[in-house]
């Protein structure tokens, strides 16, 4: 239990009876506040990625899903899920917004986290936006040609299968590391002649090339799972904290699909997005909170990829099911917990 320092002023001889009987009742009633988590809890801290994936983080706290829980939310935006995760290792936050590659990634290394829930799917969040001075019309056309992806993220990764699903070698492309915000003036200065990028900076892409620039078609290559990532200090001693964050991304789910046009004007408002990209990504969200095992065979291949790739250095053989804390997520919904306790 957390430790509590009270101040007290002391008392006088002249004081009655009374008061110090009244006194000390107040301080066994903070006392116990503290013990039971009241008073004195702690805010949790979430780094949360600024995409439409973390749509239900954002209506959970504009419509006060957190404080009805009896949780303080702290929200930290952070642009990709790998430096969201980045600021719960270094313990910046308590949980994270953070795609699958990402917990791959720092698994060969680390052990310091655990997947609480997936709460939204995407096969469609990441582009392949092509400068039409390319001339790339195909997948095909791709060999030979400089493609901007952020390394080690789902950026690269999605590129990898999008390639091998089209039957183009990789090796006779060439890869240039772009962080996601560096995208857009990549492209447009001709650094690079494709991107391969998560929302919204394929659509910023688009609009700031207008017919300069094309968008390749993806095929649903790699379904991405967008998970809830907490620091292992709060696996078990804070469960009740995550079970409550858990239930308040469940209702905020629950306003999405009952209350589309409501949620599509907080996903605008909060992320200044125009209304036609949020109308153009929709149909590709699934909002819907779980952990089943598509989540566990999808790590275990970019886990492969990783090793082959060179980018998984550390000393760690990382079992996923080990990454993996389900015991919040069956307390609210147990339905949706497909992986082994």
């Amino acid at each position: 239990m957390k430790s509590v320092v009270l101040l007290l002023a002391p008392f006088h001889a002249t004081q009655t009876s009374r008061a110090t009987r009244h006194c000390a009742a107040r301080l066994c009633l903070w006392i116990f506040l503290a013990a039971a988590g009241g008073a004195w809890a702690e805010p949790m801290t979430l780094a949360v990625s600024r995409t439409p994936l973390s749509l239900p983080l954002y209506v959970a706290q504009h419509n006060g899903y957190f404080g009805a829980e009896g949780l303080e939310i702290k929200l930290n935006e952070c642009l990709g899920g790998h430096r969201c995760l980045r600021q719960v290792l270094d313990g910046q936050a308590d949980v994270a917004t953070v795609g699958d590659l990402p917990v791959v990634m720092n698994s060969f290394s680390n052990s310091d986290y655990a997947v609480i829930g997936t709460f939204t799917k995407s096969g469609d969040d990441i582009k392949l936006v092509t400068s039409t001075r390319a001339g790339i019309k195909t997948p095909g056309q791709l060999a030979g040609k400089r493609i901007g992806a952020s390394k080690g993220t789902a950026s690269e990764y999605f590129l990898e299968l999008y390639l091998l699903t089209a039957g183009v070698d990789p090796q006779t492309l060439t890869v240039v590391d772009v962080q996601p915000e560096d995208m857009v003036q990549a492209l447009q200065s001709g650094k690079v002649d494709v991107i391969s990028v998560w929302q919204p900076y394929g659509y910023l892409a688009l609009k700031a090339m207008g017919t300069g620039a094309s968008v390749l078609p993806s095929g649903n290559a790699y379904i991405q799972n967008f998970n809830l990532v907490s620091h292992r200090k709060l696996v078990g001693s804070r469960d009740d904290a995550l079970t409550k964050l858990l239930r308040a991304v469940e209702r905020a789910e629950h306003f999405i699909h009952e209350h589309p046009a409501e949620a599509k004007g907080i996903l605008k408002q909060r992320l200044a997005l125009e209304q036609d990209f949020v109308d153009t990504v929709w149909p590709g969200l699934r909002y819907r909170l779980g952990l089943d095992q598509a989540l566990l065979v999808t790590m275990e291949g970019e886990a492969r990829w990783a090793r082959r790739e060179g980018h998984a250095t550390g000393p760690l053989r990382p079992n996923f099911l080990q990454l993996v804390h389900s015991a919040p997520l069956r307390s609210v919904k147990p339905d949706a917990v497909a992986t082994p306790r």
